[in-house]
């Protein structure tokens, strides 16, 4: 690895991972772990400003930045990438409005977020369990739903949720995480580039990546 390399990564939206001041560097767990891997394989990290996700993964291929954090498994981004699991990943959790409770209904209306990615068959398992599906445009639109109790259960990113809960006040204190049975795990990801500069160091970035999780040192839900 040549002195002083420089490992540009794409800072996306990521509440609770990731927070944001003007004119200071960016600070939180993830940014923590980031830091640590990027010592780890003797790198200097460098951030861009916060970047939707989608534009992070145009950068990458585009190679105007080397790693991409956060990711869920598609087939779409791993002929493009080197996928590098690194930590879990709740994209299909629960939330609920706190005066509705779920348990107490047997025929729960699910909404789910258009553009989000969910596990394969998702949608077709939870219509045979019994459950009405909805749509919603966005993420904002699913949790107003959920606000005025036109849906029971808002299916979508936990993190991402929880900081968009937290930063609107209609949402705060009404709108909650369903408890822990609802939330299961996946794999989150970060990504390097398969033609980027980078590319060749994919297995050394691996193995890096499986010895922080061994350690237990960044483990992001918990």
């Amino acid at each position: 690895m040549a002195a002083n390399a420089t490992l540009i990564w794409c800072l996306g939206h990521l509440p609770n991972r990731v927070q944001y001041e003007s004119d200071k560097a960016p600070s939180g767990p993830e940014v923590d772990l980031m830091k640590d891997f990027a010592a780890r394989v003797g790198m200097t990290l460098e951030y861009t400003v916060p970047t939707p996700i989608p534009r992070c993964l145009q950068q990458l291929q585009r190679g105007q930045v080397d790693i991409v954090a956060g990711l869920l498994f598609t087939a779409e981004r791993n002929e493009l990438f080197y996928l590098l699991p690194y930590d879990a990943a709740r994209p299909e959790s629960w939330f609920i409005h706190k005066d509705n409770p779920i348990e107490q209904n047997d025929n729960l209306r699910l909404t789910f977020v258009d553009g989000r990615i969910y596990s394969a068959n998702l949608q077709e398992r939870y219509a045979a369990a019994g459950y009405q599906l909805l749509n919603a445009d966005n993420l904002d639109d699913g949790l107003a739903m959920l606000l005025f109790q036109e849906t029971d259960v808002l299916v979508g990113p936990e993190h991402i949720t929880l900081g968009r809960i937290a930063s609107n006040p209609r949402f705060q204190h009404t709108l909650i995480l369903a408890p822990q049975d609802y939330q299961p795990n996946f794999e989150a990801h970060i990504a390097i580039s398969r033609t980027g500069r980078y590319a060749g160091q994919k297995e050394l970035f691996r193995q890096v990546l499986e010895q922080m999780r061994a350690e237990g040192r960044h483990r992001l839900y918990e």
